[in-house]
Parts: C-alpha cells; sequence; structure tokens
C-alpha cells in the first residue's frame, strides 16, 4: 500500500503517466473517457494540480477530440474551475470554443452548464447570453440558462433573463429565476 499522500512525486508520476497513456491511445478509443474522467476526478484532491487542468483545457478546447472524453473534460472543469486566474480565464476560453462550435452537440450543452463558475468573465456572459437567447438546440438553450441561473444575480444576467422572459419556451424558468432573485419585471 502506498502511503505517500497526494502532491508527492510519486501522484505527480501517476498523472503523467495517465496524461502520456491518453496521447498513445488510438483517438476513438473508450479508454480515453476514462482517463480525463480519472484525471477529472483528482481534482477533488488536488485542485490546483496546474498539469491536470493544463490536460483537461486542451482536450476540453480540442475539436478533433473524442466527444466523451472532451464531455468529462467540460465536467471537470465545472467541478472544479481552476483558482488561478490565468488557468480560469483559459478553462473558460476553452468552454467558449467548445460552446461555439456546431457540429457537437452532446458537448455544446455540457460545455454550456460547465459556464457557470467562469460567468463573471465579460467573454464568457455574452456565450451564456447568446447561447440561452438564441442557440438552436433546445438542450444548449436550457443548459445555458441553467448555468446563468447557477452564476447567481448580477445585473447582465437579469438583464438577460428578463430579455427570456419573452420568449415563449423558456418564459417560464426565465421569471422564476428572477423571482428567486428578487428581481422579477413588475406585474
Amino acid at each position: 500500500m502506498d502511503r505517500r499522500g497526494p502532491g508527492t512525486a510519486h501522484t505527480m508520476d501517476r498523472t503523467g503517466k495517465a496524461i502520456a497513456e491518453y496521447h498513445a491511445l488510438p483517438e476513438e478509443s473508450g479508454r480515453r473517457r476514462d482517463l480525463v474522467a480519472s484525471l477529472g476526478r483528482s481534482l477533488d484532491q488536488r485542485p490546483d494540480d496546474e498539469g491536470v487542468l493544463d490536460f483537461l483545457i486542451a482536450v476540453a478546447a480540442d475539436h478533433e477530440d473524442l466527444d466523451l472524453a472532451r464531455v468529462e473534460a467540460t465536467k471537470a472543469l465545472r467541478l472544479w474551475p481552476p483558482a488561478d486566474p490565468d488557468l480560469r480565464r483559459r478553462a473558460g476560453s476553452a468552454l467558449r470554443a467548445a460552446l461555439s462550435h456546431p457540429d457537437e452537440d452532446l458537448v455544446r450543452q455540457y460545455a454550456a452548464m460547465a459556464l457557470a463558475p467562469y460567468a463573471d468573465d465579460p467573454g464568457v456572459h455574452e456565450a451564456l447570453a447568446d447561447a440561452v437567447l438564441g442557440d438552436e438546440d433546445r438542450l444548449v438553450r436550457d443548459n445555458a440558462l441553467a448555468a446563468l441561473s447557477e452564476a447567481g444575480p448580477d445585473e447582465r444576467r437579469a438583464g438577460v433573463l428578463h430579455r427570456l422572459a419573452e420568449d415563449t419556451t423558456l418564459r417560464h424558468e426565465a421569471l422564476r429565476i428572477l423571482t428567486a432573485w428578487g428581481r422579477a419585471p413588475a406585474a
């Protein structure tokens, strides 16, 4: 039994081996998804692991990578957003790129939800607003709305929700969120 704690050379070596294995596998290998999920979960013990965060950011942004591996990367970046400002900006940018790519609906849906912790960034806010107000994929719209709600009240988000209150599809949910935030439109 290995009794060395998180952050030891042993742990870092395992991380490096997992990343090397990922890159050695064929792009269509399901094992790639498993490795991304495992590396993402490792952030629970080492949330500031720059190597893992860099790897997840790269996977999320790579439109040619396995969709299910990219979904796992977006999930990890949502659950463990980087504390470092530069890594956080890069993660938000990678998730925005994933959201904007038109050919990958499942990745786009997960990316929309994953943007919640990054919503204070003006570019992320704009991407979420565009998605919730006009995306053709209903699940992308729903997840962008959930991300805005999760991000919490602020003037920009409330403004988007007030605009969404005119939408026949998402009106009820927008009004529910605005009411919960104490910002319901006057009757």
